[in-house]
């Protein structure tokens, strides 16, 4: 990253879930949005063909006249090269499938247990951490010995 009249440049995110469609759009949205800031933003997904998708929509957000600062997508292959000299590490990833997130909100329904969201609390937040924590772990050693000076966010639930 360089700093240099109240702006930062050349910021690298390594966006892991990178063929999420709503959550990539809204941060690719947003960035444009943030005149100070601009950089290149690394798609990684197991799903290669959403994330070139994706590295297609926000080009073409980056070449809009009306942005107020302009970012360079590209899909990498792997976890390595999205977090190569990573300064951001964004984890939008959906663990499991869509039929694993609905029994984790209907199963404890049929026992009398009703959750207000069945991905972040309650027996539906238990089941889905199952399956985030191992594939979390594996992301946080290979962080740590690619970019441990990385700032993570995490758009993934459970929080």
């Amino acid at each position: 990253m360089k700093f240099t009249d109240n702006r930062v440049t050349d910021i690298k995110i390594a966006y892991i879930g990178g063929g999420s469609r709503e959550w990539a759009w809204k941060l690719m949205m947003d960035l444009a949005l943030e005149e100070s800031l601009s950089g290149e933003i690394r798609l990684y997904d197991i799903d290669y063909r959403l994330a070139s998708e994706n590295m297609k929509v926000g080009n073409k957000i980056s070449e809009m006249n009306d942005v107020k600062s302009k970012w360079k997508y590209c899909v990498v292959k792997t976890l390595d090269e999205a977090l190569s000299e990573a300064d951001f590490v964004v984890l939008s990833i959906m663990p499991g499938t869509y039929n694993q997130m609905a029994s984790d909100v209907h199963w404890p329904e049929k026992y009398g247990i009703y959750q207000s969201v069945g991905d972040t609390v309650g027996p539906g937040g238990i089941l889905r951490a199952m399956r985030t924590i191992p594939i979390y772990i594996e992301f946080a050693e290979t962080i740590k010995k690619i970019c441990p000076d990385a700032w993570i966010i995490n758009y993934t639930n459970p929080m």
